[in-house]
């Protein structure tokens, strides 16, 4: 059932007559470790691109903090 993409947890934990939170406890133990690889790279492909901008750099205050003011 796991494989199938139409199926629900709640829809599978329901058939089986049992949680969803029970169900999600013994996941990594029902899921094939590719089918496992094979869904998060599919969720990962999914996700929205990164548009947040690249952090500040410091090297531009680096010259700041080494010089010695003589005021």
């Amino acid at each position: 059932m796991l494989a199938e993409p139409d199926r629900s947890m709640s829809s599978i934990a329901k058939q089986l007559g049992i949680s969803r939170s029970t169900l999600y406890k013994a996941l990594p133990e029902l899921v094939p470790p590719k089918l496992a690889e094979d869904r998060l790279a599919a969720q990962t492909a999914a996700l929205p691109a990164d548009t947040r901008p690249d952090p500040p750099t410091v090297h531009q205050y680096d010259t700041l903090l080494s010089s010695t003011s003589t005021t």
